[in-house]
């Protein structure tokens, strides 16, 4: 590991504070004062995250990116569950910065293609039920298929398949029938893709 466990458990709970602080700030200033980010989840997850991400990677480079996505991806995650929103103003900028940075290691090609492939079903889901999936999970599926189309094919495709199980088996587990906010399971699948990705070519 390039940063010692500990360090990324505290400084991971620090983040998480952050991160839920970030996605509260967006609540009130959108007129959503009565709902809030559950306390210590953020912290955990991104936590737990960081932990995952410092023992997947072996370079500087992908460190921080893994970090950085962490982040985002519960900042993110918990607006979605807390109000069912996936926030433009979290999805289309991040949307923009993988962009650049695919344009940066060559694989801005792969990044675009990515992107507007899992948009692209995600659309057409939205499309034929509406109440299943919403707009923004469109819109989240730009820059998370951008970063895992990317990494390869694999990982991008491991990603678009494990998000709708992820939902599944959360909505079996908590005997939910109405909508599920599928933003966390896209995040967490692109993440989990992403980890093994890098492990695989370790």
């Amino acid at each position: 590991m390039l940063v010692p466990m500990w360090m990324l458990v505290v400084a991971g709970l620090g983040a998480g504070v952050g991160a839920r602080l970030f996605a509260d700030g967006w609540l009130r200033r959108n007129l959503y004062a009565g709902f809030s980010v559950r306390r210590g989840v953020p912290e955990l997850c991104v936590a737990a995250g960081w932990i995952f991400v410092g023992v997947a990677n072996s370079s500087a480079v992908q460190l921080v990116s893994g970090l950085v996505l962490v982040w985002w991806c519960v900042a993110v995650s918990s607006v979605d569950v807390a109000v069912r929103r996936l926030p433009n103003s979290f999805t289309l900028p991040a949307y923009l910065v993988v962009l650049v940075g695919a344009a940066f290691t060559g694989t801005l090609w792969a990044a675009v293609v990515g992107s507007f492939m899992l948009a692209g079903m995600h659309l057409v889901t939205h499309v034929v039920s509406s109440t299943s999936l919403g707009a923004g999970d469109v819109k989240l599926a730009l820059p998370l298929g951008a970063i895992t189309g990317s990494a390869g094919a694999q990982v991008w495709l491991s990603a678009a398949l494990l998000a709708p199980l992820f939902t599944l088996v959360v909505a079996g587990v908590l005997a939910r029938r109405s909508r599920l906010p599928h933003g966390p399971s896209m995040c967490g699948a692109a993440l989990l893709a992403l980890a093994f990705g890098v492990m695989a070519e370790g």
